[in-house]
């Protein structure tokens, strides 16, 4: 028996809007954030960076990011902006 459009159109509408939110939440852990993400931000404030070894949680909105060109604090405030020092 198939659903009715509305239904189902309503279904997905909840289901995009449920995913997006998650993505912007403001309290990110390390698991939250992906290596791709990390690796741009990490180029964006002109560190070489090709591949992501490993995301650690450093705190609300921070971590410790490990890449094949050394190791990085990156931190993200309240407007999403990352900032990013090398540690090594």
């Amino acid at each position: 028996m198939h659903k009715p459009k509305q239904q189902t159109l309503g279904s997905m509408v909840f289901f995009c809007s449920v995913i997006v939110g998650g993505l912007f939440s403001p309290q990110a852990t390390a698991a939250d954030v992906s290596h791709g993400e990390m690796a741009g931000a990490i180029r964006s404030a002109n560190y070489p960076c090709a591949q992501v070894l490993k995301v650690d949680s450093d705190g609300d909105n921070a971590w410790v990011v490990q890449c094949n060109s050394g190791k990085f604090n990156v931190s993200r405030d309240q407007n999403g902006d990352f900032k990013v020092t090398q540690t090594d």
